[in-house]
């Protein structure tokens, strides 16, 4: 039999409901209800697998679900529906058990990221540059810092971040590079503040992790040396590229500080509105860099094999992977086990 839980993740990570999913197997909701209570037969995996996705090795893999909602931050939450929520959550699901497989071949550095409940947002930026020696000017590569530290990141189409067995992840969606920084620290501000958040706290948290956010990348010391009360717009893509973080957020975070008026900000708000959009940049792993081309050499796992094992598609593991595991060729299998600092 298939197994029932791998049935429920794989549909809810397509978006399907059981209706629909009845519809496209020509089954009867009250069929596939069941085949995710007690599992399917066999011979529906390759059915399930063309609707859903996944490969049909996938159904047959130990039981999993997908990552509890309540235990999960969503970006943007107002933004999704419940579809979309649900769909995030199987893709978390399946990003852990990437990164199971990794682990089981390479030793990678545990999540160490303080624990910091109870301050606030500002005091929390502070004490970690501070805790992990970032001194005060601009960071250069913040997802290699957070892998550094033991973070997991893949990439998805929702940016959100959750704990799981003791390890930090987040999940960073497309986008340019300066947005993509300051999400990453939104979801880093929640691993480090909202372990132990409360049902109903949702919205102060993310205004909280906004905060940090802004806090962490545009240390006041370093814009009250670059910012005067006649910052102009050239100044301010500057200072863009130079901390990485969208050109609003500096705005925000230099009338917080005061170090310009509200018509200045209100009329750099009205230029800023007619800059075009930055390119869409993809961001790279350093963890990924590293372990997929040894995993092809010395464990002879390409991305085929790695896909497979998992029962995903090799388009999926792409997708989750920065697009760092798409030109791996396919190998042969191994037992292999090799002990990897360098992501540190």
């Amino acid at each position: 039999m298939l197994e029932p839980t791998r049935i429920t993740l794989a549909r809810e990570h397509a978006g399907l409901s059981i209706i629909a999913l009845a519809r496209l197997l020509a089954l009867a909701p009250e069929t596939i209800a069941d085949y995710e209570l007690h599992g399917a037969p066999q011979a529906l995996a390759a059915e399930l697998a063309s609707a859903t996705g996944f490969l049909p090795g996938f159904f047959s893999l130990a039981p999993a679900s997908a990552i509890e909602a309540r235990r999960i931050f969503y970006r943007t939450p107002r933004r999704l529906g419940g579809v979309q929520k649900s769909s995030a959550a199987a893709l978390a699901r399946c990003g852990v058990e990437l990164y199971s497989l990794i682990t089981g071949c390479f030793t990678l550095p545990d999540t160490q990221v303080p624990d910091y409940t109870g301050l606030d947002a500002h005091q929390a930026a502070d004490r970690l540059r501070l805790d992990w020696n970032l001194g005060c000017g601009p960071i250069p590569d913040l997802l290699y810092v957070l892998e550094s530290h033991g973070v997991r990141v893949l990439s998805g189409p929702v940016t959100l971040s959750f704990w799981e067995d003791g390890q930090g992840f987040i999940f960073l969606s497309p986008g340019d590079e300066a947005g993509s920084r300051y999400r990453l620290a939104h979801e880093l501000a929640h691993l480090l503040l909202h372990s132990a958040l409360e049902e109903g706290e949702g919205c102060a948290a993310e205004h909280e992790a906004d905060v940090f956010a802004a806090s962490l990348l545009l240390p006041e010391l370093s814009l009250q040396l670059r910012v005067g009360a006649s910052l102009r717009l050239g100044q301010l893509l500057d200072l863009q590229t130079m901390f990485g973080v969208p050109a609003a957020v500096i705005l925000g975070r230099t009338r917080e500080a005061q170090l310009i008026d509200e018509q200045g900000y209100c009329r750099l708000m009205q230029e800023l509105a007619l800059e075009p959009p930055g390119p869409v940049v993809r961001a790279t792993s350093r963890v990924f860099s590293i372990v997929f081309p040894a995993l092809r050499v010395e464990n002879h796992l390409g991305t085929t094999r790695i896909a497979h094992r998992l029962g995903l598609n090799a388009q999926l593991l792409h997708e989750l992977t920065f697009g760092q595991a798409f030109v791996l060729l396919a190998g042969g299998g191994s037992n292999a086990r090799t002990h990897l600092h360098a992501v540190r």
